[in-house]
């Protein structure tokens, strides 16, 4: 095998494995941003009234945790969120929520550390998770 067709077979799995994933990272935006179009002024405000903040902050790291997908499908939800006054803490939280808690990850680490590493790794994440929260609240919201 020539390196020349080497080269051609390298750039025709390149351009296979691209256009694929654009088109998930397409559908996951327009799938973020139509479910975002779902969201009403009058049902977030009604949330943030009945809901004190400790508790939207639990809320939103227990969303965070079980959000389906890559993080920058939640990034449109967020904006709307943010559109219609959610404050910084539960929006940071959101994002840290789905990051350091991410379930999906626990098998793998199950598999290289034992069960109780993923567990106990959980934990700190979800404690970390909830105090950023209240300090952003604190500090900026």
């Amino acid at each position: 095998m020539t390196t020349l067709t080497k080269a051609k077979e390298v750039k025709i799995y390149f351009f296979q494995k691209l256009w694929r994933t654009l088109f998930l990272i397409c559908a996951g935006l327009l799938f973020a941003l139509t479910l975002s179009t779902l969201f009403d002024t009058s049902l977030v405000e009604g949330l943030k009234d009945k809901i004190n903040k400790p508790m939207q902050i639990l809320y939103a790291e227990i969303i965070g945790f079980i959000s389906p997908g890559p993080r920058y499908i939640l990034y449109p939800i967020l904006m709307k969120l943010k559109e219609f006054g959610v404050g910084t803490g539960v929006i940071i939280t959101l994002i840290s929520g789905h990051v350091l808690i991410e379930p999906s990850t626990g098998f793998v680490e199950s598999g290289f550390f034992g069960y109780r590493f993923p567990l106990k790794r959980f934990i700190v994440s979800f404690i970390i998770t909830f105090f950023a929260g209240i300090l952003t609240i604190v500090l900026i919201d």
